[in-house]
């Protein structure tokens, strides 16, 4: 599979609008809330996934972990909006030894 570094690729009106204010509502990327909708939308092991070469599968599977990895970071980020970091270290530090 040769070395894909970056895609040009133009959807439509409606979808750019829908995965941009997807992208405003979670902070996540145009690019992460497209391969989540294409990923999830193509995901059947059964028959369409399996239409695909395999290195095409093994390329899907790295973009849904990727997105998946961006959907954690950014849950990650709200659980310590409200906090600061050095505080969040001084607790982790001062837990009682169990």
């Amino acid at each position: 599979m040769p070395e894909i570094t970056s895609t040009n690729i133009r959807v439509g009106l409606g979808t750019y609008l829908a995965l941009k204010e997807i992208a405003d509502k979670t902070g996540m990327t145009i690019g992460t809330c497209a391969n989540l909708l294409i990923i999830t939308t193509v995901y059947n092991p059964d028959k369409t996934l399996s239409s695909f070469r395999p290195e095409t599968r093994k390329a899907m599977t790295a973009d849904i972990l990727a997105a998946f990895s961006e959907l954690f970071k950014m849950a990650s980020f709200e659980a310590i909006r409200n906090t600061s970091i050095a505080e969040l270290y001084q607790n982790l530090l001062n837990q009682p030894k169990a």
